[in-house]
């Protein structure tokens, strides 16, 4: 992916072209890049019903906020639900999980200088 050098990027009109574009699938997490450049990469993630994301880390410190529904954001022995507008931020390799919570949800993950890791060779 080239990098953006327009002064501003609609990333998203709203939460119905979300929707639209990345629908539920039942059991499984729908994910979906909404932007990226060297800066920040801005991920939407459709969590069905039943479906989550068990432990996991991020090479890069995340913002993970609610935009539909209720999530369990769990991180280092603590569970929060968050519901609309919540929002966590999570420092570069701490592990978290994030289940929906009496529904499906939909959560934006915001990674922090994503362009600045860089995966080591394996």
């Amino acid at each position: 992916m080239t990098r953006d050098t327009a002064p501003a990027t609609l990333v998203s009109a709203g939460i119905d072209q979300l929707r639209e574009q990345n629908p539920y699938k039942e059991g499984r997490v729908s994910p979906a890049r909404l932007f990226s450049d060297d800066d920040v990469r801005v991920m939407h993630l459709a969590l069905a019903e039943d479906a989550g994301l068990p432990d996991h880390s991020a090479p890069v410190p995340i913002l993970v906020q609610v935009i539909e529904g209720r999530v369990r954001f769990d991180v280092e022995g603590e569970s929060h639900e968050l519901g609309v507008g919540g929002m966590v931020h999570v420092a570069a390799s701490v592990t978290h999980a994030v289940a929906p919570v009496g529904g499906a949800a939909r959560i934006l993950i915001t990674l922090l200088a994503p362009g600045g890791h860089h995966h080591p060779k394996a």
